[in-house]
């Protein structure tokens, strides 16, 4: 039950279990005084006989005979009393009096022919009236007053019985309504509370929450407190990592840069010193400073590159290209080098379809995966190229053994495949060969993650970029086959978001 709704009855019954408890006391109440009642005029039945036989004597209800009236003080008592009127309503005699004479007491006709014959239950007393009879004709009317001596002694029992069931009702319904607020706030709150606690001290949270909490407001607010804790922690993760990755590469990048900075400073002192080498000598020294500065230039154009693409702010100008024609284009400035670098290549384009892409930062996936193939093929080798549509199979030249994980890869998106010859890779280093700056060695001590570590980063980070993916498969059966998932248009859902 939602908290809201859980407070509303709450107070609800709060306010009415009051009312009904005393309703319920009120009505046992009655019924108890009504029982009690019953029994005590049964047993004052027998002393009211002879009272009513003595008062029932015609000769008694007359003005001026005080003699008749003698004996009837005797019929009195602490506990009974009784008045006797005439038809008119003028008093002859009471009891109450310290002497026996008529008072001249008038009572209203109404008053006193009101509940003939009808015992009256008050609280303190019984009252009862009847008339008397001579010859047919009414001569008077007495009332006889009893006095509940038992149940007034019992006053004090009763309410201190009252007292005590209202104390204890009282401390039932304030206890349980303690415990209900416990159950449906204090508890969660607690909890709430420890976890935060928890996570400000930057420990793991003791217990799992989905145990002790209901589906209402506070434990909708435990539940959305704890997948905040989670993603702050996972945020925190991925920054603290990010953090690693970048003293990392600024470490790397250091390291990097030291040989050239040390080559450039070492040719460029031993130009300025050695005023007598020959001029073939001093353009040979200009040559090595000229690679080293191109060569620093590169690795720093590259970490920018992977900086810009790891941006979340970056974003791509993407076109619209048509698949067959782009791709030609794109495998087919290779040809022209491996046949410099006497490797064969076997390209193959099947697509029809249309792409939304970033020409340039595609060509750069191209290059990369391409010449860090070339770097680690054998001589004489063979390097497969390939772009392949959802809808069109996979060229003859891959084996057999990866063509049925490459179906699976690239279900419903086109891939990009450039394969080469040579050394597998130990599948635990495949894990992280994407990885920037993360370069293992091969047998022949080539590193396989390029020249500079960065270059499948980037590799990736552009296929990313793209909606796609990247992996690598390797084996000594066929060789390392770089793979990119690239979207197509016709399947793309929400390629205009890539804009």
């Amino acid at each position: 039950m939602k908290l809201k709704y859980w407070l509303m009855l709450a107070f609800l019954i709060v306010m009415l279990l009051p009312v009904v408890a005393g309703w319920a006391l009120f009505s046992l109440y009655n019924y108890y005084e009504n029982q009690r009642s019953v029994a005590e005029y049964v047993a004052l039945s027998e002393r009211l006989a002879p009272i009513e036989q003595a008062l029932d004597d015609p000769t008694l209800y007359q003005l001026q005979s005080p003699e008749r009236h003698q004996n009837l003080p005797k019929l009195a008592n602490e506990q009974v009393s009784f008045n006797l009127y005439l038809p008119s309503g003028i008093q002859v005699f009471t009891s109450s009096e310290d002497t026996w004479k008529t008072s001249g007491y008038t009572m209203r006709s109404s008053e006193l022919y009101r509940n003939l014959y009808n015992l009256q239950i008050r609280h303190r007393t019984f009252s009862l009236k009847k008339p008397v009879w001579h010859q047919g004709e009414l001569v008077g009317i007495y009332e006889i007053t009893m006095l509940r001596q038992d149940w007034l002694d019992g006053i004090s029992i009763r309410t201190t019985w009252v007292v005590s069931g209202a104390v204890l009702f009282f401390v039932l319904l304030y206890g349980t309504v303690l415990w209900l607020l416990s159950r449906k706030l204090f508890f969660p709150m607690k909890v709430l509370m420890n976890r935060m606690h928890t996570f400000a001290r930057g420990e793991e949270p003791e217990s799992d929450i989905k145990g002790h909490i209901r589906r209402d407001e506070m434990g909708t607010l435990l539940q959305q407190f704890d997948a905040m804790q989670q993603t702050i922690r996972q945020t925190y993760g991925e920054v603290e990592k990010q953090q690693k990755e970048k003293e990392m590469i600024v470490a790397s990048l250091s390291h990097d840069l030291k040989t050239p900075l040390m080559s450039i400073s070492a040719y460029a002192e031993a130009l300025s010193m050695d005023v007598r080498s020959e001029r073939s000598e001093r353009q040979e020294y200009k040559e090595v400073i000229a690679r080293n500065v191109e060569r620093m230039k590169q690795m720093i154009g590259e970490l920018e590159m992977y900086t810009a693409l790891g941006s979340g702010d970056s974003e791509l100008a993407m076109v619209e290209v048509e698949g067959e024609e782009f791709f030609e284009m794109l495998l087919g400035s290779y040809g022209e080098i491996a046949e410099r670098e006497k490797f064969t290549i076997q390209m193959c384009v099947r697509t029809n379809q249309p792409y939304r892409i970033h020409p340039e930062s595609l060509m750069r996936l191209a290059d990369n995966l391409v010449h860090n193939a070339l770097r680690y093929t054998p001589p004489k080798g063979n390097i497969g190229l390939a772009v392949i549509d959802s809808m069109e199979e996979l060229p003859e030249w891959i084996h057999a053994s990866l063509r049925e994980e490459l179906d699976l890869y690239r279900s419903g998106m086109t891939i990009l495949v450039v394969q080469n010859e040579g050394s597998a890779i130990p599948a635990e280093q495949l894990e992280r060969i994407f990885e920037p700056y993360v370069q293992y060695q091969n047998q022949e001590g080539h590193s396989f993650a390029g020249g500079s570590g960065l270059g499948l980063s980037i590799a990736k980070r552009i296929a990313l970029k793209h909606g796609g993916d990247m992996r690598m498969w390797s084996s000594e059966e066929y060789g390392t086959a770089a793979v990119c998932r690239l979207r197509e248009l016709e399947n793309c859902d929400d390629c205009a978001d890539m804009i």
